[in-house]
């Protein structure tokens, strides 16, 4: 009976102990709606290429994502460039047309702190 107990507290023990180090390694998503305030591109692949500025801050629900801005990924490291361009094209159209977008992120996947945009719709 006493080498149960034993066994027992090292099971829980090691449980608690890999349950932690799960914990950190859980992708949150998030979705919210928001404006765009600005687009940007870069020549390099710094935060991924392409990002919205949206006027609803992504780390208000995902306290890991940077502040203000998503990233479209066009380097190509979460999805395919074309895909990537044309999620920045949404976003030029929400900023030109004065639309709303919901954009879908996850904090798993981040350029440069900034989160990832899985999608974005552009609202009537």
């Amino acid at each position: 009976m006493m080498r149960f107990k034993f066994q027992w507290r090292k099971f829980l023990f090691g449980t608690i102990v890999v349950m932690g180090f799960e914990q950190n390694s859980i992708a949150a998503e998030a979705e919210l709606g928001a404006q765009v305030l600005r687009v940007l591109v870069e020549a390099d692949d710094t935060n991924g290429g392409c990002m919205a500025l949206l006027s609803v801050n992504p780390a208000n629900l995902l306290p890991t994502c940077g502040d203000g801005w998503v990233t479209f990924s066009c380097s190509g490291q979460y999805t395919d460039n074309i895909r990537a361009y044309r999620m920045l094209d949404q976003a030029q159209l929400a900023l030109a047309t004065n639309r709303t977008v919901m954009v879908s992120y996850t904090d798993d996947m981040r350029h440069g702190g900034y989160c990832f945009a899985r999608r974005i719709d552009v609202l009537q």
